[in-house]
């Protein structure tokens, strides 16, 4: 079975939310919602998805890019105009060419793939319809169905069952699809195939289902889905484990107590006080007397300044809440403050209050760069009598260049731009042109003391002690993939995973790999780790690289 997910972000919209963000891009516990269908689908090994495409693209691309992350692979379909959901298969058409489920990416739909799937094929229609009982506040189409489980009638009022955006179909149905005219399925297409006598079955899943059509089922969704983690967890662990509602609610931080998960970089005051579940996304900063939870999702870049208290809430990533502000039962973005229950939302002024804050892992960065020149000066200091010595014996033996500048890229300018910086990266020269040696060039590298001047380069501010791996242009050239580009995020360093984790002669993708694996989990304390283990490697490559020379030097003296 194929599936094709609808992305196109042509209908949903949820002001404020949608008002910046694409709707398949809507955070769910800091998550995109759309990555929990990815999930779903993943689960069901359904590994190769089509994602449909329209309006604000490049947000949808650019984080999920190829889909290796979740073990799957993405085919982005670009539409050059709105389609509605029905154009949208049209549109894929020549993708399709078998039994194709059909997911809305804008929903979060908990549906058991396998049981909709042997339903569809008992019945041995072409098309199916999946429904779920009617929530509250739901205004949407509606469906009855007989006893067979056909579809009677599609129904404007509230009775019956849901359409949830979800379908199984066969390929022949697209012929009853125009070409380029929008179209949509429940109301136009769907009825169309009633008339020309196609039987439309309907399959009601048990799943939680919540088309997130308005404030409230927003802020209902981010309680569930944590809600559920902390019962999957409770059960785990013995407890009770009521409540789940959701079967596979991953999320994307460690837990530090019984349904409290945190992201990487927090800081958390001791005098605050955390309610479960509580999850607390990537740098996030936690003031003095704060009382966080329960059910309360927090973005990454969050600050909650000193004696605020936030309850049942949501607050979204790039937020500063003042300090003795007290939220309560809201959604939350930078400038605005949201009631689910009643839809009002307020634009906030005052800075004091609520605000946009800058991204706080750039501030950290600044830091770092800050200490990472002080402790650079420092080592250039110490190791000033080594490279005096090493120039006086270069300059003399080998009447060349000391020192050789290559080209070498590292992350990004700015966290807003895509351009990478480019820099020379600074080393001692150990080989002539044509390959030889210079005097002590072996000994040199086997030690990696050629490497010294790499000092000047984080002094420089153009690498960091810790991070991805430095790369050539023609290298970088290689990475097209939109997943490779999350290395970028993190600057180019001395050492780092790349150098203590995997081989020195290892290819380009594990590189790669790597490095966007440190990008996803960097942190203080991790950069503090890398840097401690560095000597060890260090000290043990060497040694090998030793070892290595004298078994070439013995072979060659035995011939």
């Amino acid at each position: 079975m194929q599936a094709i997910i609808l992305a196109t972000d042509e209908a949903s919209q949820l002001p404020p939310l949608t008002d910046t963000l694409a709707a398949p891009m809507l955070p769910i516990v800091d998550r995109p919602v759309m990555a929990t269908t990815i999930e779903i689908l993943a689960r069901s090994d359904v590994k190769r998805i089509i994602v449909s495409v329209y309006a604000r693209e490049n947000q949808i691309t650019t984080y999920f890019g190829s889909g290796r992350r979740w073990g799957v692979e993405l085919k982005y379909v670009f539409q050059r105009q709105a389609l509605g959901s029905a154009g949208s298969l049209r549109w894929a058409s020549g993708l399709l060419k078998e039994t194709f489920l059909v997911l809305p990416g804008e929903q979060l739909c908990d549906l058991a793939i396998a049981e909709a799937l042997r339903f569809h094929q008992s019945h041995g229609g072409s098309a199916t319809a999946i429904l779920h009982g009617i929530p509250s506040a739901y205004n949407g189409p509606c469906a009855e169905l007989d006893d067979a489980g056909r579809i009677r009638e599609l129904r404007a009022i509230q009775s019956g069952l849901a359409y949830t955006g979800a379908f199984i179909f066969e390929p022949s149905i697209l012929r009853s699809i125009p070409h380029d005219c929008p179209m949509t399925i429940i109301d136009q297409l769907l009825p169309e195939l009633q008339q020309c006598g196609t039987v439309i079955y309907g399959y009601p899943m048990q799943g939680y289902w919540n088309p997130l059509n308005s404030l409230a089922a927003f802020q209902t969704a981010q309680e569930v889905y944590l809600q559920s983690a902390y019962a999957a967890q409770m059960s785990e662990h013995g407890g009770m484990g009521h409540g789940v509602q959701l079967r596979y609610p991953s999320l994307d931080a460690r837990s530090i107590a019984p349904g409290i998960w945190v992201g990487t970089d927090h800081s958390i005051h001791p005098t605050a006080l955390l309610a479960p579940p509580l999850y607390l996304g990537d740098n996030t900063w936690i003031g003095r007397e704060v009382e966080l939870g329960p059910q309360t999702i927090l973005g990454s870049n969050v600050v909650i300044d000193d004696e605020a208290t936030v309850y049942h809430s949501t607050i979204l990533c790039n937020t500063y809440v003042g300090c003795l502000v007290a939220v309560d039962r809201k959604v939350v973005t930078p400038t605005t403050i949201s009631d689910p229950i009643t839809a009002d939302t307020t634009t906030i002024v005052d800075p004091f209050l609520i605000s946009p804050i800058q991204n706080i892992q750039s501030e950290q960065q600044v830091e770092r760069g800050q200490i990472s020149k002080l402790l650079a000066a420092s080592l250039l200091l110490l190791f000033s009598p080594l490279l005096l010595l090493m120039s006086f014996i270069g300059l003399l033996a080998n009447r060349g260049r000391l020192l050789i500048r290559e080209t070498y890229v590292g992350g990004r300018v700015s966290p807003s731009s895509d351009e990478l910086f480019h820099f020379e990266r600074l080393h001692f020269r150990t080989r002539h042109a044509d390959g030889r040696y210079v005097l002590g060039g072996r000994w040199i590298e086997r030690w990696e003391l050629h490497r010294i001047p790499e000092l000047v380069n984080v002094w420089r501010g153009e690498l960091a002690f810790v991070g991805v791996k430095p790369l050539r242009p023609e290298e970088i050239a290689h990475m097209n993939e939109t997943w490779c580009q999350q290395r970028h995020e993190s600057a180019a360093g001395i050492t780092g995973l790349w150098y203590i984790d995997i081989d020195p002669a290892s290819d380009l993708e594990t590189v790669v790999v790597t490095d966007v694996y440190y990008t996803a989990t960097r942190s203080r304390g991790r950069d503090l780790l890398i840097l401690l283990r560095t000597p060890i490697v260090w000290f043990k490559r060497s040694q090998q690289r030793g070892t290595a020379a004298d078994h070439v030097t013995n072979t060659m003296g035995n011939r």
